[in-house]
């Protein structure tokens, strides 16, 4: 069983929002270089994801059990766990990042506490992630900024340009979010979810989803004083036939954006 708790968490898939919010204390690392309250953070931080892609697979197990590449990701919907232990291992996790997040400083837990609440909701009734517009804006903000700003708010503080970072971080989470219910539109027209994609169609949230992805990179190239580079480079990867190698790129250059800020910004 608790081969099955652990695969719950997929921790492997949320590596990326460990990443943002580990950006955020790597910029704010400088100003308080503290090694242990970092390794608190980012505990912090693993919990708060695991918790999140656990609590998601629980309220998802029954659509995810008509996806084959859901199906295997999701303990519950294959019937290696109990609905019941997910529920209670995902609360056990959150509790643990809550304590930790408790003895950061007082920005920072409220942070962590309004994230919490999102990331639950959007799976949990009234489930967030099955209403057109809202499903999106809340990954935004729970799987996005937030992360990152509470990661930032290591220093006790938050500075335009983390705020910046942020907004960029918004927009690609959108992005991603829409990616994703792309991804599972069959399964989700099976049981009936009104997404937005289905809300607004295929071809409407591609074109969506190129354009946060280019606003993304657009502000973070901008907060380097760099609003012009690579600009034609970018067209020609958002008018590309090949959407899967789009998007292939597009994540490339965020990482890679995402790796020069931190190394610029930070401390280490």
């Amino acid at each position: 069983m608790l081969r099955a708790v652990i695969k719950n968490t997929r921790l492997l898939d949320g590596r990326a929002y460990i990443g943002i919010g580990l950006l955020g204390v790597l910029i704010s690392f400088r100003n308080n270089p503290d090694v242990i309250k970092a390794l608190m953070f980012v505990l912090s931080l693993v919990l708060y994801v695991a918790y999140a892609f656990a609590i998601n697979n629980c309220f998802d197990s029954d659509t995810d059990a008509l996806n084959p590449r859901k199906r295997n990701k999701n303990p519950i919907a294959s019937g290696e766990l109990s609905f019941r232990v997910g529920i209670i291992s995902s609360f056990i996790l959150i509790l643990g990042g809550m304590l930790i997040s408790l003895f950061s400083n007082r920005d920072a837990f409220i942070v962590y506490t309004i994230m919490t609440a999102l990331a639950t909701f959007y799976s949990a009734p009234p489930r967030l992630k099955a209403r057109p517009i809202v499903d999106v804006l809340s990954h935004g903000l729970f799987f996005g900024t937030m992360p990152f700003i509470y990661g930032a708010y290591f220093d006790g503080s938050i500075t335009l340009y983390e705020g910046l970072i942020g907004l960029a971080l918004f927009s690609y989470s959108m992005a991603m979010e829409l990616r994703n219910h792309l991804e599972d539109y069959e399964s989700d027209l099976k049981a009936n979810l009104k997404t937005t994609p289905i809300v607004i169609g295929k071809r409407t949230s591609e074109k969506l989803v190129l354009i946060f992805s280019l606003l993304s990179l657009a502000i973070l190239l901008g907060s380097l004083c760099y609003p012009f580079a690579l600009t034609g480079v970018l067209g020609l990867i958002g008018t590309r036939r090949k959407t899967k190698i789009s998007y292939e790129l597009l994540d490339w250059s965020m990482v890679l954006l995402l790796i020069f800020h931190a190394l610029k910004h930070s401390g280490v």
